[in-house]
């Protein structure tokens, strides 16, 4: 090795020593802090919260009967088609009355000849009596004068019964609504022949209607005849219509463990049979009650008094297992688990875990 670069090597050596000793001498190692699973965060909130029972059904009239053919004939005309109002009373459609009204005027000529009889025996009655007194008739003569008196007022009662049916029959060829309401569907053509007992309308009374929900048979106790309810439908979201509570079924069916809520509401014209909706109904309210938002919660669905939330403590999440009591749309009482002021995780990842550092990334405010 020459001299000059036995030199070159010197500076070099020297060089990095200077270096060294100007950085205090040692050469320090940067750890890299570990990235903590991104999060946000609400806190746990003491407030007052309605007990309220959410229910999904549908929207059915008070009343729903069909209309159907009292008589046999053939059907002439609609008065009342589908969508119309009618009172009770009201005539809805007419039927061929022919045949009736022919019958009905044969029972009231065969009346008038029972009539007639009748009074022929009640004078033959009169005569025999009369005679009777003056030795004019036998006692025989006198009796068959009863017999046919009897045998004339039974004719006449029996005419008058024929009479009646035969005006009955030719009334029923007039039909009439049941109740006032509206008609629902038309079930028949004008021209049809129709048997006794065929359907010709649907007739429903929307004045009133129900909506009825299926309830899980653990919420029996909190379900009560006159709570307030408030109902919305798919059909109109931006209406909510007021009602309450009218009957709780007193029996909880075996197959699906859940009995039936009817809530009234009143009726309108944009409100008809058949819709979807759901129901909101305030059963109480807690006073100061300790409340989280239902995304913060994980359910496995065995038990729906319990679940899991992650509360963020000392930059750490972690896991618990709370107790639920009431349940609100945007928040769920827990009864068990927190205290006022926790911080717990809005929709937890998938990759959090107990004991996992966590990164808070609320907005600011939050």
């Amino acid at each position: 090795m020459s001299a000059r670069t036995r030199r070159s090597l010197q500076c070099a050596v020297l060089l990095a020593a200077g270096l060294a000793a100007g950085c205090g001498g040692k050469a320090e190692t940067v750890v890299e802090k570990p990235r903590g699973v991104p999060v946000k965060t609400v806190a746990v909130e003491a407030r007052d919260i309605d007990d309220v029972l959410v229910l999904n059904g549908s929207l059915r009239p008070r009343a729903q009967v069909q209309v159907v053919a009292e008589v046999g004939a053939r059907l002439v005309g609609v008065v009342k088609d589908e969508g119309a109002r009618a009172q009770a009373g009201e005539t809805l459609a007419l039927l061929d009355d022919t045949d009736a009204r022919l019958s009905h005027d044969r029972a009231k000529a065969s009346l008038a000849v029972a009539e007639a009889n009748r009074a022929h025996a009640q004078a033959e009655k009169e005569r025999a009596e009369n005679l009777r007194k003056t030795g004019g008739i036998t006692d025989k003569d006198q009796l068959a004068a009863q017999v046919g008196l009897q045998v004339a007022d039974a004719s006449l009662g029996q005419a008058r019964a024929e009479t009646a049916i035969a005006a009955e029959q030719l009334a029923r060829c007039t039909v009439k609504a049941p109740f006032t309401g509206r008609v629902a569907k038309r079930l028949t053509d004008p021209g049809a022949m129709l048997t006794h007992g065929t359907p010709i309308f649907t007739f429903v009374d929307d004045a009133v209607l129900e909506f009825r929900a299926a309830v899980p048979s653990t919420d029996y106790a909190r379900a009560k005849v006159g709570a307030p309810a408030a109902i919305t439908v798919d059909a109109l979201p931006d209406e909510r219509i007021a009602g309450k509570v009218s009957r709780v079924t007193p029996l909880v069916a075996e197959r699906t463990r859940s009995f039936e809520v009817v809530i009234e509401v009143p009726g309108s014209r944009d409100l008809v049979g058949g819709l979807f909706g759901r129901a909101e109904v305030r059963t109480g309210r807690v006073e100061g009650a300790l409340v989280v938002p239902p995304s913060s919660l994980a359910r496995d669905g065995q038990n729906p008094t319990e679940a899991q939330i992650f509360v963020v403590s000392g930059g750490k999440a972690e896991r618990r297992t709370v107790t639920l009591g009431v349940e609100a749309a945007n928040a769920v009482q827990v009864t068990k688990g927190l205290a006022a002021g926790d911080r717990v995780v809005l929709d937890p990842p998938a990759a959090l875990s107990s004991g996992a550092p966590v990164d808070v990334q609320n907005g600011a405010g939050n």
